[in-house]
């Protein structure tokens, strides 16, 4: 059962304590139309637990109708149309609850924060974020609002906002997001080179690799930065430091080498064997097999190839291989190209989820760094 299921069931089942209370609470017998209630609310709950929320959510709407004064029961309907992806229907709900002259605080505090998951659910992020700032405005220390607005900026690339919310996030929880935030400078820092402004770039590249020296893409902005202005000795040992703190994205800046053919030619070419001799990483060598050949050609490619003696040693490096080096009209070169295009190459160790290309944030759970390059091929 997932958790927004349990989390339905445990407010049908307050509804349902609140219905068999209230009589006990006043001395009384319980009435008739209490008892109409409480049977479809457990019919619901039943339902619910059955897996069949169509018929859970019947039952809901007739709790609803009999006990319309509730705004405890309200809540619980509008999680079920939310959970059935009826967001208009959800926000309906909420927003009829909000209008309420007396509902009470805390109520107005999670029928605030459940029309801002309403929006946010329903893809309308700008109304999303203008209902969480409500929330806050509540209650300014409010976790769950800060990092829902948290994951509304990033999914927007607003990442300086993104990263103020993390700070306050840090401060609420009195934890370190550094790693995290030093992806959110280094995200700054490439959307900073994109716009030719390399004061900037060079400010929060070097702010994201003071959070975390291990944080790739913010290195790989200090490299490029370095080979723009023609300081080969800053670049030098950017990429030596990049080898030694994130080695499993170095063959990520092998195509940048091979932009800047002067330093490729002086002194990339020579440290890319150095490293290949010293440590005999295929990822390091497939990769700089296929930059050599769509930057240059198949011949230089297969030239390399000879230089250091590579072979594969598995179906998917010798997938990559092929890929490459294979003859135009050979039937698993052919395969293999066509593989090579939709290849799930990176696997996230949070969730499990495979992409194609290289993300610094995973697009399924939202962990930052987590999605590392895989060496199997599934058969």
């Amino acid at each position: 059962m997932n958790t927004l299921l349990l989390a339905i069931v445990a407010a049908a089942l307050v509804v349902l304590v609140a219905l068999l209370l209230r009589p006990m609470q006043h001395d009384e017998q319980p009435q008739p139309e209490e008892d109409e209630r409480v049977s479809p609310l457990l019919r619901g709950i039943n339902y619910l637990l059955s897996d069949k929320p169509d018929l859970a959510l019947q039952e809901m709407v007739q709790v609803a109708r009999l006990r319309s004064e509730a705004a405890d029961v309200y809540m619980a309907l509008g999680e079920m149309f939310r959970a059935k992806g009826e967001f208009g229907r959800a926000v309906r709900i909420h927003q009829n609850l909000l209008a309420r002259p007396d509902l009470p605080k805390s109520m107005h505090l999670q029928a605030s924060l459940a029309l801002a998951t309403d929006f946010q659910m329903g893809g309308l992020l700008d109304r999303a974020l203008v209902q969480y700032q409500k929330v806050l405005d509540m209650q300014s220390d409010h976790a769950g609002a800060l990092e829902a607005s948290l994951r509304i900026r990033e999914q927007s690339r607003e990442w300086q906002a993104a990263e103020e919310l993390l700070s306050r996030l840090e401060r609420v929880r009195n934890c370190s997001y550094s790693s995290h935030r030093a992806y959110l400078f280094s995200e700054m820092a490439r959307q900073a080179l994109k716009s030719d402004d390399l004061e900037t770039a060079a400010a929060d590249a070097a702010r994201a690799l003071e959070l975390d020296p291990a944080c790739a893409p913010a290195r790989m902005v200090e490299i490029d930065l370095a080979l723009r202005s023609g300081r080969a000795d800053d670049a030098a040992q950017g990429l030596t430091l990049l080898w030694e703190q994130a080695r499993e994205h170095f063959p990520l800046v092998i195509p940048l080498l091979l932009a800047h053919e002067d330093f490729y030619r002086e002194r990339g070419e020579a440290l890319l064997m150095q490293l290949w001799q010293a440590h005999g990483d295929s990822e390091l060598a497939l990769a700089w097999l296929e930059a050599l050949a769509a930057r240059r050609s198949v011949a230089e490619a297969e030239a390399l190839q000879a230089r250091l003696q590579f072979s594969p040693a598995s179906l998917r490096e010798s997938l990559r291989l092929h890929a490459v080096l294979g003859e135009a009209d050979d039937p698993h070169s052919r395969f293999a190209r066509q593989w090579r295009k939709t290849a799930k190459n990176y696997a996230c160790e949070s969730c499990g989820v495979e992409v194609v290309e290289v993300r610094w944030q995973c697009p399924q759970c939202h962990a930052w760094g987590t999605l590392h390059p895989k060496s199997e091929e599934k058969i």
